[in-house]
């Protein structure tokens, strides 16, 4: 994959679920579900916590592009979190990174596997992907349940791997690959 793919609209299976790019009117909305705890405890360290409405305008305008391709998901187009696929480059330019993330007032709906699938389907439709991987904190047990959901299985454990809030943390490397 050697640039980002294109963020148009995407329809997940179920009703009312998009994927879309993120806009300007998403400052406020985002500002407010991405400050949630429960979200910013399972972030990198760059995931700012508080999550201003300046880190939202700024994520609006210029962070949705810096490292792939981002997509707000949307439930009858009011964005509850977000989903992307961020490209490697140099001799990892084989792997595509996942991620995701949505509001607590969401879990459990089968948003997060939909939009993962699709994201696992787009980036294996370049012939250059050949694995797709999503590390994720120890103890985050939702979104490894969503990696094992979609296919994805434990690659590795990556003891003291990540720095997170100023302790070091293990992470959990979930993957596809090309079949």
């Amino acid at each position: 994959m050697t640039e980002p793919l294109d963020p148009s609209p995407i329809t997940l299976p179920l009703a009312g679920w998009t994927m879309r790019a993120w806009r300007e009117s998403d400052v406020a909305q985002l500002a407010c579900i991405a400050d949630d705890e429960r979200i910013a405890a399972w972030m990198s360290d760059t995931w700012p916590h508080p999550y201003t409405e300046a880190d939202a305008r700024w994520w609006v305008s210029e962070g949705q592009f810096a490292m792939g391709t981002s997509w707000a998901l949307c439930q009858d187009d009011v964005a509850q979190g977000g989903a992307g696929l961020h490209p490697q480059g140099g001799f990892q330019r084989c792997n595509v990174e996942v991620g995701w993330w949505l509001t607590p007032d969401c879990w459990g709906q089968g948003v997060v596997p939909a939009a993962a699938r699709v994201l696992l389907e787009r980036s294996f439709a370049d012939a250059a992907v050949h694995r797709v991987f999503a590390p994720i904190h120890a103890g985050n047990t939702r979104s490894m349940r969503v990696a094992e959901k979609i296919g994805m299985r434990l690659e590795s454990v990556q003891p003291m791997s990540a720095y997170k809030r100023g302790r070091v943390i293990e992470r959990h490397l979930w993957a596809s690959y090309r079949t």
